[in-house]
């Protein structure tokens, strides 16, 4: 999928509403919901449940670790720690469970109605799934959140958690060329998964890809993602429908033409390929009114319609009607 957040339209997709394994990308959500009861510099104590287990990509945090929220988000959203996202919750609700529950009714509130969340980490199971159309709404909440955004840019992070000094790179490699984010994922039943959001080309164009392939470097996502960037920015544009200051409607009677003219000119954004026709939707005796597919664009009419149809020459009239008396 790619979409134009400046225009707020879905250039490319294929299978929208098919569920698919979210992998890390759920960590989104998780974070969402870190900082809807948190301040970035607040102090929190890390603590897992019980006989948790670390599984897949973890950072090895240990309970009674202390840091801010901000730094747990880092370990969430550059490194993508699988533990974090449980400390995560812990912090949130007192267990997983309840913050789960959490997960399902933002979810709801934002109208992700194709997801269902299980775990806040991302791990494969039947019942944790989503779709692209539901990650786009995911991913347009969190371009709002200029604090997740400014943790999410950056190339890594330090952390001191082992008693020194510890470099974590993001897991983005692609943001060196301008995707700010927002998050990479892999699991078996997702493939290589990621939702960049590219800034270049005074553009501002989120992709997102699912189920790449998983090549011995596992970039196949990143690749992917710049294949379809490109076509997206290669074939969508501004077109531009009326220039300004044309003729866009000519009134004629029997003694004047009167000319009614663009102030500005009509630009739609949309694929560059496809027939735009152009065609007078409506008129009135304050505006014309053109149509193309769905958009309508309308130029006031500065002088009455009225006055423009039935305004004539009163000279040429006293003339004509003194010849007539004449005969």
């Amino acid at each position: 999928m790619s979409y134009d957040l400046d225009n707020e339209e879905i250039m490319f997709i294929n299978n929208g509403d098919k569920p698919i394994a979210p992998a890390s990308l759920t960590k989104l959500m998780t974070a969402l919901l870190l900082l809807d009861s948190n301040n970035l510099g607040d102090l929190i104590e890390i603590n897992f449940p019980e006989n948790y287990v670390y599984e897949g990509k973890v950072a090895y945090l240990e309970t009674g670790q202390k840091m801010t929220v901000e730094s747990l988000l880092e370990f969430i959203l550059i490194y993508s720690a699988n533990d974090a996202c449980i400390a995560a919750s812990m912090i949130v609700s007192g267990n997983v469970d309840d913050f789960i529950a959490l997960m399902n009714n933002k979810a709801k509130e934002l109208g992700m109605n194709g997801t269902n969340f299980i775990n806040p980490d991302g791990l494969d199971s039947d019942y944790h799934y989503t779709t692209l159309n539901d990650l786009l709404i995911l991913s347009k909440e969190v371009v709002k959140h200029i604090e997740l955004l400014t943790i999410i840019m950056k190339p890594s992070f330090i952390s001191d958690i082992e008693g020194s000094d510890k470099v974590y790179l993001n897991t983005n490699k692609l943001i060196e060329n301008n995707y700010l984010g927002l998050k990479t994922g892999w699991t078996n039943e997702a493939g290589l998964t990621f939702i960049g959001v590219n800034l270049s080309n005074n553009r501002e164009i989120l992709t997102i890809v699912n189920k790449s392939t998983v090549n011995e470097s596992k970039d196949n996502h990143f690749s992917d993602t710049e294949i379809l960037y490109k076509l997206s920015i290669d074939t969508f544009v501004n077109n531009v429908l009326l220039e300004d200051d044309i003729e866009a409607y000519i009134i004629r009677n029997a003694f004047n033409t009167s000319t009614i003219k663009t102030v500005t000119s009509w630009t739609v954004f949309g694929n560059k390929y496809s027939e735009n026709n152009l065609y007078l939707n409506n008129i009135n005796t304050k505006k014309l009114e053109f149509k193309v597919n769905e958009n309508v664009h309308s130029i006031k009419i500065t002088d009455s319609l009225d006055k423009k149809i039935w305004n004539f020459n009163f000279t040429k009239f006293l003339s004509f009607n003194a010849n007539q008396n004449n005969e």
